[in-house]
């Protein structure tokens, strides 16, 4: 199973039976045309008005010059890594309604049980030229601040998080193996051996794969699933939307993503945007039949 929390029990049709197998069994699944071409354009014309142009001799300049312009590869961040506030979240009403959007809400709820939060939000681009990011992942055996043994099984230490974070990309602009974008290996959210130095130096590539994602679909994968990005290589901008979501008792920084001024909350994003707090006691499902 995805999650040792105790799962969620619905009678669901076929699509929807078949979406948690593949996600429970790969640990990502793209789900296309969840967007309508209005959104997506819609979205992409507030991205316009708010994000910043990139400098017409990027390529030319230096690995550090480039690292300088951080901001230009992501952006509208907030919580997680970065200061608290409504990051993209006050670009627009548009993006508010996607904190609870029903195919996301469905996995999620699946993966992390009745009660989770909004943790953290960021927006990705990328252009032709673009190399690379380095496969990693955050929890299990490979995470950043594992002791695991290389080459050897690592039991989960009761103390830390496996499956309690859960991401949903929505890909603005067509993404895939042609083009580059989000990397994945599938089933790695589930593996007990940490990653080969190979593999992380991209020697070994042969199991990673580039899922095609095209505009208007999105891209839920846990954050236990080995994942980074492919090297650009579209004459168009790679454009995604990233809302990455917990387990309502898990926090790892005193940072949160916070309600624009003036947006309409649903009580369902209300909240998915509350403080961290323990599901049941102090912390409200957001499934609700009162909602």
């Amino acid at each position: 199973m995805m999650s040792y929390i105790e799962p969620h029990t619905d009678t669901v049709d076929e699509e929807t039976e078949m979406q948690r197998y593949l996600y429970d069994l790969n640990g990502y699944i793209v789900i296309k045309d969840v967007l309508s071409s209005e959104q997506v354009a819609n979205l992409n014309a507030a991205l316009d008005e708010h994000i910043p142009p990139v400098p017409d001799n990027w390529l030319e300049l230096s690995q550090t010059e480039r690292l300088g312009l951080y901001h230009i590869y992501r952006f509208g961040m907030a919580g997680g890594s970065y200061d608290t506030g409504p990051g993209f979240l006050a670009w627009g009403q548009a993006f508010v309604d996607l904190i609870d959007q029903p195919n996301v809400m469905d996995l999620m709820r699946w993966q992390l049980g009745e009660y989770f939060r909004l943790d953290r939000i960021f927006g990705m681009r990328m252009l032709d030229g673009m190399p690379s990011g380095r496969l990693h992942s955050d929890y299990g055996a490979s995470a950043p601040f594992t002791d695991a043994p290389r080459g050897n099984l690592h039991p989960q230490p009761a103390h830390q998080a496996l499956h309690g974070f859960g991401v949903a990309v929505f890909n603005l602009t067509d993404s895939g193996p042609d083009t580059g974008g989000l990397r994945v290996i599938p089933g790695s959210h589930n593996s007990r051996v940490r990653l080969p130095k190979s593999i992380r130096r991209d020697e070994s590539t042969d199991i990673v794969v580039c899922p095609e994602a095209p505009a208007g679909s999105v891209t839920l994968f846990s954050e236990a699933t080995t994942h980074g990005t492919q090297a650009w290589t579209a004459s168009h901008e790679r454009r995604s939307i990233l809302y990455k979501y917990c387990t309502s008792n898990l926090t790892w920084s005193r940072t949160r993503v916070t309600a624009p001024e003036g947006a309409q909350l649903t009580p369902r994003q209300e909240r998915l945007l509350a403080e961290p707090a323990g599901g049941g006691w102090f912390f409200a499902s957001a499934f609700d039949e009162a909602l």
